[in-house]
Order: C-alpha cells, then sequence, then structure tokens
C-alpha cells in the first residue's frame, strides 16, 4: 500500500492520499541514502529504490500476480517458458491460493460484486499475496496479527532476504554485505567489477555477470559500460492514482481483533489493475489525525469509519508514462538523472478508470469518498521498467535471454530488461523472468563443461 499512497501532489487533505504516512521507520530506513549512493538526481519524478539487505522486498505490498495473456504478448519468448517459471517462483515464495480478504468491508464488497456483477465492465477478486498459509524453510505461517505494515518477524510475508540462509548453504555462493557495485568495466574476454566497500575498495572479475540491481541502478551500470552517456532511454512506470471509498452498512461495526493488513482485493477493469486496501488494520490515531475535529472525537470517529474503509489504488500501462533517465560523467564520476512528467492521456485515463471502479462499488454497496481521490506523482508506483528491453533494436537492447547488446557474457534480469509493463503488478513476472534467465545460463556453463 505505501509504494501507490505516498504522497499526493494535488491540493487537499485527501485521506487515500496521506495513508502513506502511517508507514514504520523501517520503510523510511529501507530507502534511506538511495538517491545520494548512486548520484541519482530527479526532476517531477518520485525514485524508490534500496541499498539494504533484501532492498524493497522488504516493505513491498507482497501482491503477486501474473501478466495475463494478452500482457505477455511482446514478451520475446516463448509463453510455455513464463508459465513455468511462475510456477517455480511461487512454490519457492510460498505463494498459495488466494486467501478470502479479512478486512469487513472488502469481504462484503467481493461477496455482494460476485452476485450482482452487472456490466460494468470492472472484475474483483481475492488479492493473491505472497504470504504463507503453512510453515516454509523456517517461515511462520501468517497468524493474521494485522501488523504487515511494520514488517513481518514471522517471516510469512515474502522478502527476498529470506532465502539468504538456503542460498549460503551453496558452496559457490557468497553473500557481500557492505559492498557497492560502482562499475562494470571489460577485462579481456570478461568483465571487471569496480567495488565500493566500508573499507576501501575491492575489484571482482568474472568471465559472465548478471545484473539485478533493480531498473534503476541497472540501467545505470549498464549504459555506462556500453558508453552510452548523455543519451536518454525510456523509463517506463505505472501512472498511478488512490481513492477511498465508504460501506455505510459497516459503519459502527466491531473493529476485527486482527487481520491482513495488505491488499485484500485484486481488480482489473479494462487495461487497468488496483487493488483495494481495508483500514480496519491501520493505527486509528493514523486515521483520526486527518478529520478535522478535536482528537477525543476524531478518535471515536476513526473506530467507527475504520472496519467500512476501503483504500484503492488504480494502475495505468507504462505505455503511458512519460520518463527518461540519462547517464552521465562528471568529476571523474558516473551520475543518473531521472526526469517525469504525467501525461494529459494518463490523467484522463485514471480519471475514468476510479469512476468505473466507484461505479462498480456502489454496486456492490460502497460509495467513494469526495476529495479523497489522488493523482500519485511519476515514480510513486515504484514499478520501473523497459531501459534495457528484451527484443528491442536499440544500443541499450537486450536478447531474449537478457544478454546486453554488445556486451558478451553481461546479462540484466531486472524489470530494466522487460520490454512492456502493462498494469499488472510486475514483481512475481521480474521473479520469474529472472528464474528463467538464471536457468539458461546455468544449462550454458553445464553444457561448456561437459565439453572441456
Amino acid at each position: 500500500m505505501e509504494d501507490a499512497l505516498r504522497r499526493r501532489p494535488r491540493g487537499g487533505r485527501g485521506a487515500a492520499g496521506r495513508v502513506a504516512e502511517i508507514r514504520h521507520a523501517r520503510a523510511r530506513a529501507a530507502r534511506a541514502g538511495f538517491p545520494d549512493r548512486i548520484g541519482l538526481s530527479t526532476a517531477g519524478f518520485f525514485a524508490a529504490g534500496s541499498l539494504g539487505r533484501g532492498g524493497l522486498s522488504t516493505i513491498w505490498g507482497a501482491l503477486a500476480t501474473p501478466f495475463t495473456a494478452a500482457e505477455r504478448a511482446d514478451l520475446p519468448f516463448p509463453a510455455a517458458e513464463l508459465d513455468a517459471a511462475y510456477a517455480r517462483v511461487a512454490r519457492r515464495i510460498g505463494l498459495g491460493p488466494p486467501a478470502p480478504p479479512s478486512s469487513p468491508a472488502a469481504r462484503l464488497v467481493l461477496a455482494r460484486h460476485a452476485s450482482r456483477p452487472g456490466r460494468t465492465g470492472v472484475r474483483l477478486e481475492p488479492a493473491p499475496n505472497a504470504v504463507l498459509d503453512a510453515p516454509l524453510d523456517g517461515r511462520q505461517a501468517c497468524n493474521l496479527c494485522g501488523l504487515c505494515l511494520y514488517g513481518c518477524d514471522r517471516g510469512s510475508i515474502y522478502a527476498s532476504d529470506l532465502e539468504l540462509p538456503a542460498l549460503t548453504r551453496r558452496p559457490n555462493f557468497a553473500y557481500r554485505p557492505g559492498h557497492l557495485v560502482r562499475a562494470v568495466e571489460a577485462d579481456g574476454a570478461g568483465h571487471r567489477l569496480r567495488v565500493e566497500t566500508r573499507g576501501g575498495a575491492v575489484t571482482v572479475t568474472a568471465p559472465r555477470v548478471v545484473l539485478a540491481a533493480g531498473t534503476i541502478a541497472t540501467t545505470g551500470l549498464a549504459l555506462a559500460r556500453l558508453g552510452l552517456f548523455d543519451q536518454p532511454v525510456r523509463l517506463l512506470s505505472n501512472p498511478a492514482a488512490a481513492a477511498a471509498f465508504l460501506v455505510p452498512r459497516l459503519v459502527g461495526s466491531d473493529r476485527p481483533a486482527g487481520g491482513l493488513g495488505l491488499g485484500q482485493v485484486f481488480y482489473r477493469a479494462g487495461d487497468a489493475a488496483g487493488v483495494l486496501y481495508g483500514a480496519d488494520t491501520l493505527p486509528l490515531d493514523m486515521l483520526a489525525g486527518r478529520l478535522p475535529v478535536g482528537r477525543p472525537f476524531a478518535l471515536r470517529m476513526a473506530r467507527a469509519l475504520a472496519p467500512a474503509l476501503l483504500l484503492a489504488t488504480c494502475y495505468r500501462p507504462g505505455a503511458q508514462s512519460r520518463n527518461t533517465l540519462t547517464v552521465s560523467r562528471a568529476d571523474n564520476a558516473t551520475r543518473l538523472s531521472i526526469r517525469g512528467e504525467r501525461t494529459a492521456e494518463a490523467t484522463a485515463s485514471l480519471t475514468a478508470d476510479l469512476s468505473r471502479l466507484g461505479r462498480a462499488l456502489r454496486r456492490a454497496g460502497a460509495l467513494a469518498l469526495p476529495g479523497s481521490t489522488a493523482l500519485l506523482e511519476p515514480g510513486a508506483d515504484a514499478h520501473y521498467a523497459g531501459t534495457l528491453p528484451m527484443g528491442g533494436g536499440g544500443p541499450a537492447a537486450t536478447s531474449a535471454d537478457g544478454a546486453l547488446a554488445r556486451v558478451p557474457g553481461l546479462y540484466i534480469a531486472d524489470g530494466a530488461a522487460l520490454p512492456t509493463l502493462p498494469a499488472t503488478h510486475p514483481t512475481l513476472t521480474i521473479m520469474a523472468n529472472a528464474d528463467r534467465i538464471g536457468r539458461a545460463l546455468a544449462r550454458r556453463a553445464r553444457s561448456g563443461e561437459a565439453s572441456r
């Protein structure tokens, strides 16, 4: 929820636009220092990133849904490869069938929508979250404590750092915290990494290198390796908006003792997509602080409203974004800059999508709260892709197996390689694509070893 409800650039104090302020200091710590450490400046763009253990996966919303058949059409490899990779990743991270919503408002809306579907063009379904319903590899099953936004001490919510114990048991794996790759350079037929450490600097050489540092950081390293300085590349992001809805019949009802503090309902509306979150697990003082009354009465109002509130995000395809990323050299250092701009097309589409969602939710018993709509700053979605597109024809393109053009042995395995960014959350697809790229590289390595 935090990624899409981070800030409200338009005026007003809409509830949806301010929800992010409840996020734990843990979220701020995860992102701390990212722009400065990689030399990033932005204009009209919110750049989310992390150099911490586990990266942004430690604070992500955990929604894990695959691209539809239509959304995969531009990927330059067979759909069966991605299907197999989806299945492997789902088993690895503990992604099972979506659970019914724990939020009273989401549960009621989903049930009424199913019984009165109408012709709204909106499809609602339980949100598929990467949250365990049974123990897995030392992680515990979710106990519906409702404290998801503050971090899961049980390891129920997937985060990439939870895989480190299993990885470190492998003899050919090494985890080096406190190391920051500053450059990838040529080293004969292979590569040399210039790495900054807490105590100085080291170099690492390898015949093959896989970059998966997140779209922004990976793009910076790759463009510098290609020598593409001062040449902007397109950066895809999902234009996003948020709004709040109220289920009147639930106002004043009992607030659940616990629940899942993540997405409750996933929806599609044409080529838009988004998530409904319940407010029942949010801290009451956060809700109370947004009400224009004195604190004692505000707390009573918040307690009455929380079980009845739904907070919605809405995403548009990245084709409607207008952002560029440029790498430059100054004072013997690499600098990155991102320029973002909200397009009139995206604004009109998001407004129409939220209206369509509002009509569908009204049929299901939820009313849009006036003044709650927020159009989010470009980049606030934290879904970035397309800078080094697979199957592309430009100087920074990659092949179907992630190989960077003109640089043998350098592979891209994160969102930078996706040639398209539909409205569906991309995380599961990025993980699945990395899985298929990694397996292809492993097959080649085994074949090469066998032939020697």
